[in-house]
């Protein structure tokens, strides 16, 4: 069984980020950082909401910058709207040889950002959703 260790986010796909961005801000879900993902052409912004009570909700949304970016022909196809959803496992290599095992597909590369390692699960395999897994780097939190 592959350990998830916590919920990541929900990436928004956008050509324009100011609409999803503007209805987030109503609820208080504000941009903690950016940064471009040159392995898929995209630049994204991390928004999140923390209450008193720790519960935590993130957010990323993300646009393509390159003429050749996956995200661009998904935009072209489906418009604007939930990307993936993305979750923070254990031990990516673990999860991607279980997913490999069970007959799954992976979008590879695997790449890295700031915040960890990620690796996408097609959505032939998920019933059609696209799924993201992190590792976290050490020391980075949830």
């Amino acid at each position: 069984m592959i350990k998830i260790t916590g919920f990541e986010h929900i990436s928004i796909g956008a050509k324009d980020t100011e609409p999803s961005a503007s209805v987030l801000g109503l609820f208080g879900i504000k941009p903690l950082y950016g940064e471009d993902i040159h392995p898929h052409g995209v630049t994204t912004t991390y928004y999140e909401h923390e209450d008193n009570e720790n519960t935590r909700v993130r957010f990323e949304i993300i646009r393509p910058v390159s003429e050749d970016a996956p995200l661009r022909k998904f935009l072209e196809k489906r418009g604007p709207g939930i990307h993936h959803i993305c979750m923070q496992v254990e031990d990516l290599e673990d999860a991607m040889q279980q997913i490999k095992g069970a007959g799954g597909e992976l979008v590879e590369p695997v790449f890295d950002d700031s915040r960890g390692r990620h690796v996408f699960v097609h959505p032939s395999f998920t019933g059609g959703f696209l799924l993201g897994l992190i590792e976290l780097h050490p020391g980075q939190k949830l």
